[in-house]
């Protein structure tokens, strides 16, 4: 046992001692950090000096060193060595166990370590300890080395150490003892334990394991009884039992160890009921709230974030909050600016950026980041709160869409009356000038005026026609037929001569509620515009899809050409914006067709790379009846 000891001294040295000093320090409240350390470092070289020689000289030389380097009380220091030297067991153990191999036991490791520590424990309190010796010589002889191995156990506060000889008459009881029973030593000693705890005999664990260290010399693991007390009522006893052995190992009393831990448990159970309440808040919260540690590294996360993100706890815990972020360089320069902020600010309140999800779908999130700072001012981590505000956003814009619409339509009113009239007499004007002039160069003239009055003429027409929809017929139809019809109409397009048309549709897809003819122009529409995005592009190709879930049918158009710069995508939607060059477009065709897929309960979206692809997403309600 002393070789394995020392070889867990000697491996786990920096471990043990920050441990040992974190239990000692308990009993040098104001000494600082180093002088801790440096006490430490004492004491574990005196017990490997010790466990290499057990020599009397040798305790006595190392206990007068520690006294005069660290400038402690004769009176206290011995009792202070001795709790520091115990405590030291308790934590050597814990290493041997985490080494140990299945076979190993803690009770008879345990007990192996005491009978080495029994003998330095003894020679201090013999050497050193002279009021200590004189209460020892007040006992019987048998008594005596019994009672120097019980102090051993007086290490910890709150514990309370009790000795019966074999008649089971109290022979020892210490303050630890008086506190927790609330009776002083001078009203047991002399008494047999029956008289002062009549109802132990119904405790039976407790009774049992006293017989059987005096009958058969047998100790008890640790357990726990509920024990009631007189003055005060029932408590949860924590017992170890162990039988007093004479030199020849021969039971002649009982040792019991006692440590009321019934506040313990009744805080544990009230940290457990906070923890359910912590539970049920985290899990019950609409947001996603995720814990970091001081690395960016995911401690907790709840169901929400579950749901947001798609990814379960157990496969994000421990990696980094990266993992959410878009792969790009604005947004990981977003992590070292938040990260930035919150160091030094301490929180990083209603930011909206994008997040990913496991799907690879990109969402809108509302995000709360606060720092996280423990007792000692330092950063340790930080808890993140966000919402997924993508479907707001959306709304948002649909509804900043629907003002825009309507001012369109006052103005489109406002223009027919105003500009119709006026160029319906300029028309006319025009037609009699053709009629009176012969000059070829005048009639070209006129024809060119004619001509742009017609388009003005076009505009107006457009705007009217919304602003006061001619009706159509609405009825259910399958979308996949409209799509036929859109191809045979585009693929006679100059601009689609040279181009691949692609179609993937989905068969028996649901019909929708809609109008033929406006669905058909909406289409059109779109293809026509990705023709001219794939003018100048080899092996242009313009690929048409539908699909459908439970609730709606979707069609996807998608045309490898120049793409749209992503500053422009939120306001392609928007009458009057156009990127084509001049007197190729009027910046209504994509308005006029987002409000037709509106109208009929339906959604337009686009996603676009610039020099790589655009895809146009429609999608409309089922009529639940499929064709």
């Amino acid at each position: 046992m002393i070789d394995t000891i020392l070889n867990v001294l000697e491996k786990r040295n920096d471990d043990i001692l920050k441990e040992w000093q974190e239990r000692v320090a308990v009993q040098f409240p104001n000494w600082e950090e180093t002088r801790l350390k440096r006490l430490v470092l004492s004491l574990k070289e005196f017990l490997v000096a010790y466990l290499q020689n057990s020599n009397v000289d040798v305790i006595v030389q190392h206990v007068e060193k520690i006294i005069n380097t660290f400038y402690l009380s004769l009176s206290e220091a011995p009792k202070l060595i001795i709790k520091s030297l115990l405590v030291s067991r308790y934590i050597i153990l814990s290493f041997i166990a985490k080494a140990g191999d299945k076979s190993f036991n803690s009770l008879e490791t345990f007990g192996q370590i005491n009978d080495l520590f029994d003998p330095l424990i003894t020679n201090i309190h013999v050497q050193f300890m002279s009021k200590t010796r004189g209460k020892v010589e007040q006992l019987t002889k048998d008594y005596t080395h019994a009672y120097e191995i019980g102090l051993m156990a007086i290490d910890f506060a709150g514990i309370g150490l009790f000795l019966l000889d074999r008649n089971l008459n109290f022979i020892q009881w210490s303050s630890g003892s008086t506190r927790i029973y609330e009776m002083r030593s001078q009203e047991v000693l002399g008494q047999n334990i029956l008289q002062i705890f009549p109802d132990l005999k119904k405790e039976q664990k407790l009774y049992n394991a006293i017989l059987q260290a005096v009958d058969e010399n047998k100790e008890s693991d640790l357990f726990e009884v509920r024990h009631k007390i007189a003055k005060k009522g029932e408590r949860i006893i924590n017992y170890q039992v162990a039988p007093l052995r004479d030199n020849n190992r021969k039971s002649i009393g009982v040792s019991v160890l006692c440590h009321d831990v019934t506040d313990h448990i009744k805080g544990q159970i009230e940290l457990k009921r906070y923890e359910q309440y912590f539970e049920n808040i985290l899990n019950d919260a609409a947001d996603a709230i995720i814990i970091l540690n001081e690395n960016d590294r995911i401690v907790m996360w709840n169901k929400a974030a579950e749901a947001i993100y798609g990814w379960p706890e157990e496969d994000v815990v421990g990696k980094s909050i990266s993992l959410i972020f878009p792969d790009d360089q604005k947004s990981q320069q977003e992590i070292e600016r938040i990260n930035q902020i919150v160091k030094e600010k301490g929180f990083v309140k209603n930011l909206q950026t994008n997040r990913l999800t496991r799907d690879g779908r990109r969402i809108l999130i509302d995000v709360t980041r606060t720092a996280i700072i423990n007792e000692k001012g330092q950063f340790i981590g930080s808890s993140v709160i966000a919402r997924d505000i993508t479907q707001q956003e959306q709304m948002r814009q649909q509804l900043i869409q629907s003002e825009k619409l309507s001012a369109v339509g006052t103005l489109a009113a406002g223009i027919a009356h105003e500009v119709g009239s006026p160029l319906n007499s300029i028309s006319s004007l025009t037609q009699l000038l053709s009629f009176k002039i012969d000059d070829p160069e005048f009639k070209d003239k006129i024809t060119l005026i004619r001509q742009n009055i017609d388009r003005i003429s076009r505009t107006v027409k457009t705007l009217v026609d919304f602003s006061k929809p001619i009706p159509h017929k609405v009825e259910k139809i399958y979308l996949n037929n409209v799509i036929e019809h859109v191809i045979r109409i585009i693929k006679y397009d100059k601009r689609l001569k040279h181009q691949n048309i692609e179609t993937d549709l989905e068969a028996k897809i649901p019909v929708v509620t809609a109008s033929f003819d406006q669905v058909l122009q909406v289409f059109i529409n779109i293809c026509l515009n990705a023709a001219d995005a794939m003018e100048n592009v080899k092996n242009g190709t313009l690929l048409i899809k539908t699909w459908f879930d439970h609730n709606n049918v979707y069609t996807s158009i998608t045309d490898n050409g120049i793409g749209i710069p992503e500053e422009n995508i939120p306001h392609i939607f928007e009458p009057f914006y156009t990127t084509k060059a001049k007197d190729k477009g009027t910046g209504l065709g994509l308005w006029v067709s987002y409000n037709i897929i509106s109208s009929f309960s339906g959604t337009m979206s686009v996603e676009s790379r610039q020099g790589e692809h655009t895809t146009f997403t429609i999608v409309l309600p089922q009529s639940g009846k499929d064709i």
